[in-house]
Parts: structure tokens; C-alpha cells; sequence
């Protein structure tokens, strides 16, 4: 009797998700319809599927659908408003051309959506998310906004192989990624190009993960942590072309600057206004003004295995930045290879110095007292750069691909 009753239970439970997962509609749209109306319409898990043309409308979604593209279609809302605004979770956007006028692309004050494979141009901020945790923007192209994508109070998203570039419209402060007060989230294998001030910027942000990312040609920075963006991972970015720095870091700590490319910037990789505790490993810097730039009051780093090579300095230390770590690097044919005006810096680690191609006995360094006691012998030859290309490939290190 026992064994029937849940037999029957477990039937009755199938039969209700069948009934559910019946419920699913496809909703087609064509154009000179409304793409509102249709979503109005729609119950939680429908397909509401939009066919190519050009659709003046701003939508508001406030339940779990999938608003799809077909022969991307043209999502204009003018001046209206947001062209998209989230307002439930577990949304699917795919397959638009958007665009509004001095508003947001789309707006997700929602979590758990993903946003792929669409162009959003012409708004003030391409995307935008409000306390939006635990969503995935991915495959995007997000250009000529004032700012691509902004992350405001929002933890745990995805920001993944998207082409954001030329963000500077009509701004002092733009860029193409802005994390502010957001934790968790992970920005990996994207190209960003030209966008205003800088292509990916923390403020206020931390425990982050900035991987495998190309950020070339910005007014200030390719990639920038400010304002107490502490613990935060930054790995294998290809940071080059940027008129001042590759990386920078403003009043940032316990940030690990992992195996990044840093060329013909002003200054490679800058650590500045009390930027202490940082961890800077296995970077490589060239053709810099300065390859490693050390300024006000930035102390106690660890600087190890970093290659700094043709630049106007290898590595340098101002005169406020001290009981900084600095072994094992390779410096390489710099102008000055190693320039010190600060205190109480360590050039080794009790064992091992760093290695010089201007090696002397002791290696004393310009600029202060500063003395690595174990300098190392650099090999002779081109130096270990000559075979890397510029770009990082994957994130363990893969140096497969080159721009130049």
C-alpha cells in the first residue's frame, strides 16, 4: 500500500512539471508589431522570438522570458528611455542591434541574466547594472557609448569575450569597463580599445578577477584600480599603447599583478598614493618610459621575476616609496636599469639579488643607498624576451599571439 501511494505521488509530480514545462510558448514578432505587446503577453519561460527589421520602442521586462533576435533586428528607443530594462531575474537577451539616444542599452536591476551576442551603440552607458549579481554578459560588441559597461553594487557576473571599443563619447570620465563597489566579479578574454580615460577601471572595488584581457590605446589608463580596490587579481592583460600607464593602482593594496604585458606606455606598470602590500610577479615590461614606476608613498611591495626590457628605466623608486621587496627580476638593456631615491628597500632577498646587463660585483643602485648585495648574471644574447610576442594567450601563460 505504502510502495502505491508513492508510486501515485511520483506520478502526479511528473505530470505537473510536463504540464509546466507544456506551458512554454514561441511568440513571434514581425516588424510594425510591438515587441512590448508581445512581452506583456508572455508567461514566465516563453520565447518571444523578433524578427529582422527596425523596432522604435523601449522595453521594460518584468518576468523570465527569452527575447530573441532573428536577423538582428533594430531596437531603437530614440529618447524615450533605457532601450531595455530588467526587472526580473534569469532573463536571456540575445541577437539585437540596440541603441537610444543619451540613455542606457540595457539596464538589469535584476539578477541571474545573461546578455550575449548582440551591438549596442549610440547611449550613454551600453550596459548598465544595479544591484545586479550572478550575470553573464558575453560575445557582445559594445561601442561608441559613453561608457560600455558599468557595474554599480554588483557581485559575481560575468564579463567575457565581448569587443568594447571607442567609449569616449562626449565625457571627461569615461571608459569601457567600471566596476564601483562591486566584489566578485570576473572580466576575462575581452578586447577593449580607445576607450576615453581608461578601458577597465575599479573604484572602490575588490576581490575581482581581471584576466586575459587586450587594453590598448586609452587617453590615461588600460587598466586602473583607485580608491581602496584591495585583493584583486590581475593576470596575463596584454596593457599597451595607453599614453600614461599599462596598469596603475591609486591607494589599491593586496592586489596580485600576475604575468601582464605592459609596452610602449609612459609608464608600464605605476603603483602610486599608498598602493602598499601588492604582490608584482612575473610581469613583463617594454619599451616603456618607465617599465615599474613606484611614486608616493607606495611601500612594501614585493616585486619578483618581473623582465623589464628597453625601457628608459627598469624599475623605478621614488623618493616616499620604501621597505619595498624588489629579487629575482631581470632587467635588461634599459636606460637605467634599476634607479632607487627611497628607504630601506631590499634589492634581494638575503640570497638572491636581481639580474643585470650592466652587472658589476655589488650592484649599487642609482638614486640612494640602495644595495643588492647577490646580483645576478644575466645571460648573454638577446635576452629572454627576444621569443615572446606581445600578446598573452590563455590565462597559464600562453604567449601564442602577437598584434605587432
Amino acid at each position: 500500500m505504502k510502495n502505491k501511494v508513492i508510486a501515485l505521488a511520483v506520478l502526479f509530480a511528473g505530470s505537473i512539471l510536463l504540464a509546466n514545462l507544456g506551458h512554454a510558448a514561441l511568440i513571434s514578432v514581425e516588424p510594425g508589431e510591438s515587441i512590448q505587446a508581445a512581452l506583456n503577453a508572455a508567461q514566465p519561460g516563453d520565447i518571444v522570438q523578433v524578427e529582422g527589421g527596425v523596432y522604435h520602442e523601449s522595453l521594460d521586462i518584468n518576468r523570465q522570458v527569452v527575447l530573441q533576435g532573428r536577423g538582428r533586428p533594430l531596437l531603437d528607443a530614440g529618447a524615450s528611455g533605457n532601450a531595455i530594462t530588467l526587472r526580473a531575474d534569469d532573463i536571456t537577451i540575445s541577437g539585437f542591434n540596440i541603441r537610444t539616444t543619451r540613455r542606457i542599452g540595457i539596464h538589469a536591476i535584476s539578477s541571474g541574466n545573461t546578455i550575449a551576442n548582440s551591438s549596442i551603440s549610440g547611449c550613454l552607458d551600453g550596459i548598465r547594472l544595479d544591484g545586479g549579481h550572478s550575470n553573464s554578459i558575453v560575445k557582445n560588441e559594445i561601442n561608441n557609448n559613453t561608457n560600455g559597461i558599468i557595474l554599480y553594487r554588483s557581485n559575481d557576473n560575468l564579463i567575457e569575450e565581448c569587443d568594447i571599443r571607442d567609449n569616449n563619447i562626449n565625457e571627461e570620465s569615461d571608459c569601457g569597463i567600471y566596476l564601483i563597489y562591486s566584489q566578485g566579479n570576473v572580466i576575462q578574454n575581452n578586447q577593449l580599445r580607445n576607450n576615453g580615460d581608461t578601458s577597465i577601471s575599479l573604484r572602490s572595488a575588490s576581490g575581482n578577477s581581471i584576466l586575459n584581457n587586450t587594453v590598448l590605446k586609452n587617453d590615461w589608463y588600460g587598466i586602473s584600480l583607485s580608491e581602496f580596490s584591495n585583493s584583486n587579481r590581475i593576470a596575463y592583460n596584454n596593457a599597451s599603447n595607453n599614453k600614461d600607464s599599462g596598469i596603475y593602482l591609486d591607494g589599491s593594496r593586496d592586489n596580485h599583478l600576475l604575468g601582464n604585458w605592459a609596452a610602449d606606455n609612459s609608464k608600464g606598470i605605476y603603483l602610486s598614493y599608498d598602493s602598499n602590500d601588492n604582490l608584482l610577479e612575473g610581469n613583463h615590461l617594454r619599451q616603456n618610459g618607465k617599465g615599474l614606476y613606484l611614486a608616493n608613498h607606495a611601500s612594501n611591495n614585493t616585486i619578483v621575476g618581473n623582465t623589464a626590457q628597453e625601457n628608459g628605466y627598469g624599475i623605478y623608486l621614488t623618493f616616499s616609496s620604501r621597505w619595498d621587496l624588489v629579487y629575482a627580476n631581470h632587467l635588461i638593456d634599459n636606460g637605467c636599469n634599476a634607479y632607487d631615491r627611497g628607504e630601506n628597500n631590499r634589492w634581494d632577498n638575503g640570497s638572491l639579488g636581481n639580474y643585470y646587463s650592466d652587472l658589476g660585483r655589488r650592484f649599487y643602485i642609482p638614486g640612494g643607498p640602495g644595495i643588492d648585495n647577490h646580483p645576478q648574471a644575466e645571460a648573454s644574447g638577446p635576452g629572454p624576451l627576444a621569443d615572446l610576442p606581445i600578446l598573452p594567450g590563455e590565462r597559464t601563460g600562453d604567449w601564442s599571439r602577437s598584434p605587432f
